[in-house]
């Protein structure tokens, strides 16, 4: 037999030796676990992708959110929504929102207002990721950061009734805990990590609001009324995350009341009032469905001390007044709380 055939003899039993061996148990079972494994790995590099779009995880996504943060509310405080208590199956797991800020006329004389409000929230959509009939979730919780600027007028109508027309930027900033974790890693280590430091939205507003305001003082007690709409165009800008990228109407409409009256008790040498203090708000813009609730009511009540003779201030703005407030916190869908706050006026 000559070398060509000895070789080709060899060939052709090599191959069969290979398939018998393929066609074992063993083998097989490797081959349906190594196509599993693929499988598998090709399903999650895609639900990963869609990791980008997990800030519209609900109508009005990040955007949506943010709205919510930059329109100014007088009676700013914090609130916590969990999972379920906003009237849906697919509400965010946790929402917590703080916003604290001021306004302020400068003088009867110059009645200009000024106003600066900055917010925080921090939301935690959940995501599934199925294989088969199993399925788990994953939270990837994102912080918004936004605050807004206003400047205004005070229009004088009757003896206590004012308009004050007022002009509002806005700017904001979200995250995600991976896109902070990763800036936190780069400026100490100087590590480029991309893919988690794409993760970010950057938004900057425009707008205004239109507030009909009643201001009733005297000794025996204080009145004050606010009847605002404000409405804040957002827009996203700069490397945002492509998912993220758009436009948002943050549109509200609330009312707002408190009453003042002497407790008869006095301290730092001047009279302790009783506070009494309510607002509705009825959210217009992309903000309702992002929140999962499209009205809220907030009533409740506190002590107010006046510091007014201890000049604290500076630039010729001092404090003249210092509220600790409790209040009970309601709107649509069954959503439910309690807040407190700390005032401060001018």
């Amino acid at each position: 037999m000559n070398t060509a055939a000895r070789m080709s003899r060899f060939v052709t039993a090599a191959a069969l030796l290979g398939v018998a061996a393929l066609w074992s148990p063993h083998a097989r079972a490797q081959l349906i676990d190594r196509a599993a494994l693929d499988t598998a790995a090709a399903e999650t590099a895609a639900r990963i992708r869609q990791l980008g779009s997990t800030v519209r995880s609900r109508p009005g996504g990040v955007l949506g959110l943010m709205g919510y943060g930059v329109v100014p509310d007088g009676s700013a405080n914090a609130v916590q929504v969990t999972r379920g208590s906003a009237g849906t199956e697919d509400a965010d797991s946790v929402f917590s929102f703080s916003q604290f800020g001021f306004g302020f006329t400068v003088s009867e004389a110059f009645p200009l207002f000024l106003e600066i409000y900055g917010a925080y929230a921090r939301y935690d959509p959940r995501y599934a990721f199925t294989g088969g009939e199993a399925s788990r979730r994953i939270p990837t919780r994102w912080n918004n950061f936004t605050t807004t600027a206003g400047v205004g007028y005070d229009i004088r109508l009757t003896e206590y009734l004012y308009l004050r027309p007022t002009f509002n930027l806005a700017a904001g900033y979200a995250a995600s805990d991976a896109r902070l974790l990763a800036g936190f890693i780069e400026r100490r280590t100087g590590a480029d990590l991309p893919f988690l430091t794409d993760r970010h939205v950057n938004v900057w507003g425009i707008g205004g609001s239109l507030t009909l305001a009643y201001y009733d003082y005297r000794p025996e007690r204080d009145i004050d009324v606010e009847l605002r709409y404000t409405q804040i165009l957002l827009q996203t800008f700069g490397d945002t995350l492509p998912a993220a990228r758009g436009r948002s109407d943050a549109s509200a409409l609330g009312l707002w009341t408190r009453l003042r009256w002497p407790t008869g008790w006095e301290a730092f040498g001047r009279p302790i009032r009783w506070v009494l203090e309510g607002t509705a708000t009825s959210y217009l813009g992309d903000q309702r469905d992002a929140i999962g609730f499209g009205w809220a009511v907030k009533v409740g009540g506190g002590i107010e001390f006046d510091i007014g003779r201890y000049e604290i201030g500076a630039l010729g703005i001092n404090a003249s007044r210092v509220r600790l407030i409790g209040r009970y916190f309601f709107g649509d869908k069954g959503v439910t709380g309690i807040s407190t706050g700390l005032a401060v006026s001018f």
